[in-house]
């Protein structure tokens, strides 16, 4: 090379450099280290020369010391806009690697943490897991400098933690064999999202997705809780309703029991029903009572021993007023005082909704059973 355009790409003299490849210099000659003029422009990161070099069709792929190439120098130095330039290029090989190690341009930016060159070349595809003469891969020496930031972008670019090389192990190893802490924190969780059933892709979208399917699991768990819920408050309530059953079935049975013992009492005292109802508790008539507030009159009456032909006639005969019952119960509840179950029974008798009342069929009860003692002859 000639000596004097050397120093002129050395110095970035682009006028010297101009009028010297104008007399016919060779543009891709080399100088004492191997290096063309393009490759000592990037290392001395003269952009004005790099892009007037390509101009005129300096080889883009020329290899200079160790066999490295302009991009890989640009790498290396971390020039942005000479690396932008040099991907500009139509025919540039992205992918070769120097004669020293076997590494790309992408090995040598992740060795120096150049995260945006590391970008550049990716966006090129360049392969993110390319090997090296000893299959190491660039998140390898981004892991074991711990360079957080590209381990992230490696990371996010589908790079592997596991990936082993034939002699230093894998990312993941190295990085811990290092003490890199937070590089080992990072691949872990990659290696957690990508094991995850639901998660597809790229890292880059990895923990967004985690976390959607986080959120639906969790509100689906929410859910199940909450029906778990509902259904013991469904399961307590018709316990509820089955045992206020019981409790109803076994309140009436009572009722009936004391409404046959009332009926025995009348026939043995030979009382009238004003007299009956005075003597007995205020229970005595609540079973008659509530079955002619819940139209169940015709029960009563059929146990008490009327059959349904003088039940019906007995409907369409008594006509006896409410307040007939009403002055019985209220003469009662004076003499032994107002209690629940008094006036339990007076409410009762405001709802009845039929022409009979309990006092009218305790009348007939009476008259029935005299009757039957003077058929007998007064046995």
């Amino acid at each position: 090379m000639n000596e004097e355009l050397s120093k002129a790409v050395g110095r970035g003299d682009i006028e010297s450099v101009t009028r010297l490849l104008d007399m016919q210099v060779d543009i891709n000659a080399r100088d004492e280290s191997g290096n063309t003029l393009l490759i000592k422009a990037c290392w001395n990161n003269q952009k004005e020369i790099v892009e007037f070099l390509l101009t005129k069709s300096a080889d883009v792929n020329g290899t200079g010391e160790w066999g490295r190439t302009a991009l890989i120098v640009c790498a290396i130095i971390g020039s942005e806009e000479i690396t932008d330039l040099l991907l500009n290029v139509k025919d540039i090989d992205v992918m070769k690697k120097d004669d020293l190690w076997g590494r790309t341009a992408i090995h040598h930016a992740a060795m120096n943490n150049h995260v945006t060159i590391v970008e550049r070349l990716l966006s090129c595809s360049v392969p993110v897991d390319i090997n090296d003469t000893e299959g190491c891969t660039p998140l390898w020496f981004a892991a074991r400098d711990g360079d957080v930031c590209c381990v992230d972008v490696l990371l996010k670019h589908g790079a592997s933690p596991q990936h082993e090389s034939e002699i230093w192990g894998s990312p993941l190893e190295i990085a811990k064999l290092f003490g890199r802490s937070d590089v080992v924190e990072m691949m872990e969780e990659a290696i957690r999202l990508r094991s995850h059933p639901y998660v597809k892709g790229d890292v880059s979208i990895m923990r967004h997705q985690y976390e959607e399917t986080s959120e639906v699991e969790k509100m689906k768990e929410e859910l199940r809780q909450s029906s778990l819920v509902h259904e013991s408050e469904v399961t307590r309530l018709t316990t509820e309703i089955q045992e206020k059953e019981e409790e109803m079935r076994c309140l009436v049975s009572a009722l009936a029991t004391v409404s046959r013992m009332a009926s025995d009492k009348i026939v043995e005292s030979h009382t009238t029903s004003d007299e009956f109802c005075l003597s007995q508790p205020p229970e005595d008539v609540m079973y008659a009572v509530s079955a002619l507030a819940c139209d169940q009159w015709s029960d009563v009456g059929l146990e008490l021993g009327y059959t349904m032909p003088e039940l019906n006639s007995l409907t369409s005969l008594i006509t006896a007023s409410h307040s007939k019952l009403h002055a019985i119960l209220r003469t009662k509840a004076a003499a032994v005082g107002t209690s629940n179950v008094v006036g339990i029974i007076l409410s009762a008798c405001q709802r009845i909704s039929i022409p009979i009342c309990a006092a009218a069929i305790r009348d007939e009860v009476v008259k029935r059973q005299e009757r039957l003692r003077a058929q007998n002859g007064g046995q």
